[in-house]
């Protein structure tokens, strides 16, 4: 089975600073999630932006679709690039545009299919994240929630074969949390989508399913299934389980 997304031996630091990736090894396969988890501030963007090639490593490989990104010409790279799919932090919504037009946004800046056609895979989009209703409102008069469904719809609007989300959760209550997560689960089931997934949120990273890596000091440990990971004898892990054990409190949930 052919790999999505690989990295090996990734090393990256910002100018100036020490290393924030020292050696990150992961392997995605088809249809697979991926869950990166670790404190704020440690890096896990850093790794999506690393994938999308808005940042260069300064030691390792990224391979997207079996593909070495640094041999990539410029256009090879921004056709490659039509296969991912990216939600970011923030939604980055376009203010002046509907939320319809927003979604629609990737199909008509490469030119992709007439106007029946657009509007055949916005109103999919939309009713799959269960926000077709507010197709026409703008971004200023929808609730945070919505405009993160939003975000999701816009990324999967290319069909993409791979989608990577940075903290899809951060900012949302518990229940738009809830139906977010339950959504994505269900985008990644319908349409077999590979996804990497980036989250300072271990219940969240339990909700989706997959594997769990967790980010420490600079090198992800090896990714397991939550259970797995919460028997994991290593000391940061244990100590990411017990804010685990607060957020569950807080939330009114069980950690096991």
């Amino acid at each position: 089975m052919s790999v999505i997304t690989s990295v090996h031996n990734l090393r990256f630091a910002y100018p100036g600073h020490e290393p924030v990736l020292r050696r990150v090894n992961f392997n995605v396969l088809p249809g697979q999630i991926l869950v990166i988890c670790g404190l704020s501030g440690q890096g896990k963007s850093t790794i999506l932006r690393l994938l999308i090639g808005l940042e260069k490593p300064d030691a390792g490989v990224v391979r997207l679709m079996g593909r070495d990104i640094s041999f990539l010409t410029a256009q090879e790279f921004n056709e490659l690039k039509k296969s991912v799919g990216f939600v970011f932090q923030n939604p980055a919504l376009i203010s002046t545009k509907t939320i319809f037009e927003n979604v629609a946004l990737p199909l008509i800046y490469h030119n992709i299919g007439d106007e029946e056609e657009v509007r055949y895979r916005v109103d999919n989009a939309l009713e799959m994240l269960l926000i077709k209703e507010f197709q026409h409102q703008y971004p200023s008069s929808v609730s945070l929630g919505i405009l993160k469904r939003a975000a999701v719809a816009r990324a999967m609007i290319m069909r993409p074969k791979l989608i990577l989300m940075d903290e899809p959760t951060a900012g949302l209550d518990r229940i738009s949390r809830s139906v977010l997560l339950a959504l994505i689960g269900n985008i990644r089931r319908i349409n077999h989508v590979t996804m990497v997934i980036v989250t300072h949120d271990l219940l969240a990273a339990r909700e989706l399913g997959g594997e769990i890596g967790v980010l420490k000091e600079g090198e992800l440990l090896e990714p397991m299934a939550f259970e797995q990971l919460k028997n994991c004898q290593d000391s940061f892990v244990e100590f990411l389980f017990r804010q685990l054990e607060e957020e569950a409190s807080m939330l009114g949930e069980r950690a096991a």
